[in-house]
């Protein structure tokens, strides 16, 4: 928390600073000022969190001051210093909404109980705060809201991490280790980014898997620019103690982006390149430009890369027919390789039994591997009849929730969680089941009750139909329906009305 103190007597400055750098709590004393005018200027330069402020200082008085300074820092918490209980300097000060008042000369065990309540009050408005952001942008990224929706954000810088897993264990045990993973990163970013003008959040993509997203307001360029490493370092080392044989994380990050709507595009262009882990030399942190530099060198190696990834999801989602056709794919491409890439065998190898169970060996040529993953499909017939009425039984479950809830803002994290399996295992069982994407469903359910509203209550504004059907602006609702139908609303109506 970033702190000035101001007050035209040099040695209550410095007593005050001394007995907040003694305190056990994360302060930084950014600035002293000797009057109101130097307090103003400063207040705007430095945007404090907390600054504590002399009633009776040369040039502008401490009441005078905090207005002007208001209006240029509104996020500034003020205490007022002074030598007397001046009920009148009190009631302004209130008016002002000042957070304490310390009589002179300050003692330490008072300075002490009126940070620790201001630091207290300071970050349960930045937990609110980030909860709301997080509520924003999940609610964007899932379609229920649109650019202009975002007005209250300011304009900040974003970035963003997502999140893949690859893991043969049980779907439970999966959720388990991943949302552990998650709020460990999350309860890092909570304390490492402990400030009004940086934000972030843990969504979950419309395909199921993780993804972190930080912003912040441009000033903060240079600070987030260390902070964003710092929170690298972090994420590979815990990237490095969750890695087993039977559990992986790989994370891939975005470039900056001036706005929202760029970053949930780099998020899908990376969705579309993440199935090259498959064939990389190893698992860690891949920045965007690695990945196009990947996709770029060698189209044959991501299209190897595509087709292992089509052979896991096959696979967990006991799909036998998808998982031979797939298999003969993969064959005929390795064999298309040259000799010097035959070790992307290697990596192969490394992420089949990764989400496989360790079928294969490390030392086995192509063939022989090949062979292998034959075997293992031809096992999955008999156990195909049984998995696939459970699936289909929990996506009947899935679709008589979103039926009851179409209006709300559904998440494919909040269902996983419920019927304890991942979050992108439901969505590929969705998808194969339903013929749609997740999101497309819900979509096309809003989309048949705004037609029974339309018919069924022609008098009901567009607004009221949106606003029930679960958008949060008309603008928005409409823009869905005309991409739907091919028109809008109101033309929907005038097409009934003359028939």
């Amino acid at each position: 928390m970033r702190v000035i103190i101001a007050d035209d007597e040099t040695w209550v400055r410095t007593a005050i600073k001394n007995m907040l750098l003694t305190l056990d709590i994360p302060l930084e004393i950014a600035g002293e000022a000797s009057n109101g005018e130097e307090l103003i200027a400063m207040t705007e330069n430095l945007q404090p969190q907390l600054a504590f402020i002399d009633i009776h200082m040369p040039k502008v008085d401490g009441i005078a001051a905090i207005r002007a300074a208001r209006t240029v820092s509104p996020r500034t918490r003020w205490v007022i210093l002074s030598g007397s209980a001046d009920f009148q300097y009190a009631q302004e000060a209130i008016r002002l909404g000042v957070k304490n008042y310390l009589l002179k000369p300050v003692d330490s065990s008072s300075l002490s109980a009126c940070v620790e309540e201001i630091l207290a009050d300071y970050n349960e408005d930045l937990v609110k705060g980030n909860e709301q952001f997080e509520f924003l942008t999940s609610s964007y990224v899932w379609g229920n809201r649109n650019l202009q929706d975002l007005a209250e954000l300011p304009s900040y810088r974003y970035a963003g991490t997502l999140i893949c897993m690859d893991s043969s264990l049980s779907e439970s045990l999966k959720l388990q280790l991943i949302q552990t993973w998650l709020k460990e990163l999350h309860d890092y970013m909570r304390k490492a980014m402990n400030h009004k003008e940086i934000r972030y959040a843990r969504i979950t993509l419309r395909n199921g898997e993780d993804a972190i997203i930080t912003a912040w307001s441009p000033p903060h360029h240079d600070a987030m620019a260390v902070l964003r490493s710092e929170l690298n370092l972090f994420i590979e080392s815990k990237m490095m103690e969750y890695g087993t044989e039977y559990f992986a994380l790989t994370a891939l990050q975005s470039d900056i982006c001036d706005n929202l709507e760029s970053l949930v595009e780099q998020f899908n262009a990376m969705l579309a390149a993440a199935s090259l882990r498959a064939i990389m030399p190893e698992t860690r942190l891949w920045l965007k430009k690695e990945l196009d530099y990947y996709q770029a060198k060698d189209q044959t190696l991501a299209e190897i890369g595509k087709t292992a990834d089509r052979i896991v999801r096959a696979y967990q989602s006991n799909d036998y027919l998808v998982y031979k056709k797939e298999i003969d794919g993969l064959e005929r491409q390795l064999l298309a390789l040259p000799p010097h890439q035959l070790k992307t065998g290697q990596a192969l190898i490394t992420f089949f039994n990764l989400n496989m169970k360790k079928v294969l060996d490390a030392d086995l040529p192509a063939k022989s591997w090949i062979g292998k993953l034959r075997e293992l499909g031809e096992k999955l017939l008999p156990a195909s009849a049984n998995k696939d009425q459970a699936h289909q039984d929990l996506i009947n479950q899935v679709i008589r929730h979103i039926e009851q809830h179409y209006m709300d803002d559904i998440s494919i994290h909040q269902l996983a969680t419920q019927f304890h399996i991942t979050p992108n295992y439901l969505s590929t069982l969705f998808s194969k089941r339903c013929g749609v994407t997740f999101s497309k469903y819900i979509t096309q359910i809003r989309m048949h009750k705004a037609n029974e509203l339309l018919i069924e209550h022609p008098a009901m504004r567009v607004q009221d139909i949106a606003k029930q059907l679960g958008y949060y602006s008309s603008s928005h609702f409409i823009k869905v329906f005309s991409e739907f139908h091919g028109s809008s609303p109101s033309q929907f109506r005038e097409q009934l009305l003359r028939k």
